[in-house]
């Protein structure tokens, strides 16, 4: 299991895809250099409702995380390898493992790194904010990858399925329909931030709790961790 992990974890750290994700992450930073040098009217809302709301949170975490979950076996299908690895006689939980943590782990350490950063460099930067960013990140990330793990073993179509579920239902549908936030891995990412420190998203009335939404980010792990392994015990072998 811990080489397969490696052998995951190269493979993720070694393609073209990592650098055009790094750009992606380094969008925000870039803007919050810039507004260090601007200097806004109103620091703190700029920093939460321009920089890691919207690019962060709603662009950044989603797209990071969607396309290295649903690529987590790309290179074993592309190269004809996914056979050998399915037909190893290991329980199915560890092929299943070793994917979703090494696609977890690099999208959270691009994903906090990028929101951590942003945060510090921000014009009204607290001590406190960093932290409290970095831990909604978490929850986020590895709801997301949870979800798309199993999402890139189900169908080759996950990757668009990913990005409409992102932009449609998260930042349309939800937008406008407060009440259903419990269907939204963005909004636990933003509940949990304020819970950790609460003078970030506090003009979000509607927004979850933190006790809300710790819950339900851990029954969305779960559930479909649950159901990746499943899912390699079940599937026909290429």
């Amino acid at each position: 299991m811990v080489t397969l992990f490696r052998l995951s974890l190269r493979q993720m750290l070694s393609t073209r895809r990592l650098l055009i994700l790094l750009f992606v992450a380094m969008v925000p930073v870039g803007l919050s250099v810039i507004a260090r040098i601007v200097t806004p009217e109103d620091p703190a809302d700029f920093r939460e409702s321009v920089l890691i709301g919207p690019f962060v949170i709603a662009a950044v975490m989603p797209i990071v995380t969607v396309v290295l979950a649903t690529a987590s076996l790309g290179h074993e299908v592309e190269d004809r390898t996914f056979t050998y690895l399915y037909l190893k006689p290991l329980p199915r939980w560890q092929l299943a493992a070793p994917k979703i943590v090494a696609a977890g782990l690099v999208s959270a350490v691009i994903v906090i790194g990028s929101g951590v950063a942003t945060s510090i460099v921000a014009p009204g930067a607290e001590t406190i904010t960093p932290m409290a960013i970095a831990g909604g990140l978490l929850v986020g990330v590895l709801a997301y990858t949870s979800v798309f793990v199993w999402a890139g073993i189900v169908t080759s179509y996950a990757l668009p399925i990913g990005l409409v579920y992102v932009f449609l239902w998260e930042a349309v549908v939800v937008g406008f329909m407060p009440g259903i936030r419990w269907l939204s891995i963005r909004h636990y990412t933003q509940a949990s931030i304020h819970g950790f420190d609460n003078a970030q998203f506090a003009g979000d009335a509607a927004i979850l709790d933190l006790a809300q939404a710790l819950p339900a980010a851990g029954i969305v792990i779960v559930v479909f961790v649950t159901l990746t392994v499943r899912r390699f015990g079940r599937m026909d072998v290429p």
